[in-house]
Parts: structure tokens; C-alpha cells; sequence
């Protein structure tokens, strides 16, 4: 298509829409960044999120397909980041030596001291080259999701590739809704604070992935955890539920099983390894994540019921 027609075609879009089609998205954009400004948090990365909503969605119908496919994730980070706003409020008692005793009891190594959790183990244990594996997926964890699901869609062009990114935000959105009925301390915490009343001040760390920051001089981690909008956090494991739900939709896609599954094993192994969660997170969060799938088959078999 030359550049005249996707001209011609922009126009028509434009000239076919009606006022909200038009504007409605500036305005939303603009309320977004104004509660951040007004409430003293706006960062850099909130005006590029917006920028590059209006960018896709004003590019016209050429890239509606595209909208719609990221429309889950810009949804998931606008309510993660936003989290910071609510979560003190509203918030029940911050558990924190209970999951401790939990993974104790179900997955404690034995060693000469007594009892240790497998997190605490492999801190203990660490390897550069352990640290250089589980850094890397832990960082490209949703990249490799977003790169699953546009794989199904796009290039395989499956009708149904579309729910993968929608399942992703309401696991997503279940956990969020958890992490306030039941906030956990994550095993970088303990190892920090200690096993007593929570503190509830205590500032977001990159635990054992400031191992990756250090192996490859850079702030990366540092930086992504040090924007983390929830401390206690910690079950369940979204980096294991996500990875997980990736292997569910392999599996029923019949296309990248060998790649999601060990990519998912390998995120499961880090989220322990890199002092992140408990092992008991992260299968709440393999729980979560084929819960959300089991509806959103419960649902697509239903709509095409209808049809």
C-alpha cells in the first residue's frame, strides 16, 4: 500500500469517527498523567506509557489489530503502577513468618545449622552463571509472553489468540485483589528484616538479582524493583504464574510447548534462586494462572456456543 492510500484510509478514519473517537483518548491520557502529577508521582515512564497509547491508536485502522492485542497490558501497568495509591489503606495484616513456616514444613533442606528454606539455601550457593540464566528470563519474562501470544495471533492467526493477552491481565488483576487480602513477605525481606512484626516502610530490593546487576555492571534490576508499587506482594508468584500460563496456552495451541515450559521451569527455578519468592508462591500462582485459564476456555466455549 503506498503512502497516499494509508493517507487515504487514515483520513477516512478519521472523518468516520465521532467525537469521543476523536478525543476521548487525549482526555484519558491526560487524566492519567494529571492524577500522577497531582498526587506528586509522575515519572518519566508514565508520560512515555501514555505517548505511546495515543501513538498506536491514533496510527488509525493499520494498526487496530495491534491496539487491541496490547490493550490488556496497557490496562495490567496503568493498575500495577497504581497500586501504590490504595495498597497501605486497604491492605490486611502483612503475613510474614507464616509463608517462612509453610515452606519450611513442605520443601526445608536440612543442613548444619538446622532447617533452611530452598531460597535461603541457594543464596548460599550461588553461581555467576546461575545468576546470569535466571536474571535473564526473570528480566524478559513478559516480553516472552507478549512474544507467545503475538506468535499465536498473528502469525498463526488464530481467532482465539486474542484471549491470551486478556487472561494474562485478569491473572494479573486476581493477584492484585490477593496481595491486599493476604499481603506475604517475600524470602529477600526476611532475609533483611527478620521474621518479626512487618515493617512496613521497608523500601523494594532486587534481592539476589543484584547479583545479575553486579556480574554485568548494571542498574537494571535496581531500577526495575526500586518502582515496585508492593513490597508484600509475594504470593502468588506472578513470574511463575505468568510463565505457566504461557505453557497452559502452548499446550491447547499445539505451538510452542517445549519453549514455554522451559522457559517457565527455568523462571520458577530463578524466582527461588534469586530470593523472590517461596517455592509455596510460586505454585499459588501455577494454581491462579490455570484457574484463569479454565475460564477463559469456560467463556471462549460458551461465546462460540452462542455463534
Amino acid at each position: 500500500m503506498t503512502g497516499r492510500e494509508l493517507q487515504r484510509e487514515w483520513t477516512g478514519w478519521w472523518t468516520g469517527s465521532g467525537g469521543w473517537a476523536r478525543g476521548g483518548p487525549i482526555w484519558l491520557a491526560l487524566a492519567f498523567t494529571g492524577m500522577h502529577l497531582a498526587l506528586g508521582e509522575l515519572r518519566g515512564d508514565h508520560l512515555a506509557l501514555a505517548a505511546c497509547g495515543l501513538a498506536v491508536y491514533y496510527a488509525g485502522p493499520r494498526l487496530r489489530a495491534a491496539g487491541r492485542f496490547l490493550l490488556p497490558l496497557l490496562i495490567m501497568v496503568v493498575l500495577y503502577d497504581a497500586q501504590r495509591y490504595w495498597v497501605e489503606g486497604c491492605r490486611g495484616r502483612v503475613r510474614v513468618a507464616e509463608p517462612h513456616a509453610w515452606e519450611l514444613a513442605w520443601f526445608g533442606v536440612t543442613t548444619e545449622t538446622g532447617l533452611a528454606t530452598p531460597a535461603e539455601w541457594w543464596q548460599m550457593h550461588a553461581h555467576p552463571g546461575l545468576d546470569a540464566l535466571t536474571g535473564a528470563a526473570y528480566l524478559l519474562f513478559i516480553p516472552v509472553f507478549m512474544g507467545c501470544a503475538a506468535w499465536w495471533r498473528f502469525w498463526e492467526k488464530r481467532t482465539d489468540g486474542e484471549q491470551v493477552m486478556w487472561a494474562m491481565l485478569f491473572l494479573n488483576l486476581a493477584a492484585y485483589a490477593t496481595y491486599l487480602i493476604y499481603p506475604a513477605a517475600p524470602p529477600w525481606y526476611v532475609a533483611r528484616y527478620g521474621l518479626g512484626d512487618a515493617v512496613l516502610s521497608a523500601m523494594p530490593e532486587a534481592g539476589g538479582a543484584t547479583r545479575f546487576d553486579d556480574l554485568f555492571n548494571v542498574r537494571w534490576f535496581a531500577g526495575y524493583y526500586g518502582k515496585n508499587a508492593n513490597v508484600f506482594g509475594a504470593i502468588p508468584s506472578l513470574h511463575v504464574g505468568q510463565t505457566f500460563l504461557a505453557v497452559l496456552y502452548a499446550w491447547q495451541f499445539r505451538s510452542l510447548r517445549t519453549f514455554t515450559t522451559v522457559f517457565w521451569a527455568t523462571v520458577l527455578f530463578g524466582s527461588v534462586y534469586l530470593n523472590h519468592h517461596y517455592l509455596v508462591d510460586g505454585i499459588v500462582g501455577v494454581v491462579f494462572a490455570a484457574g484463569v485459564w479454565a475460564l477463559m476456555g469456560a467463556w471462549g466455549y460458551r461465546q462460540t456456543l452462542k455463534v
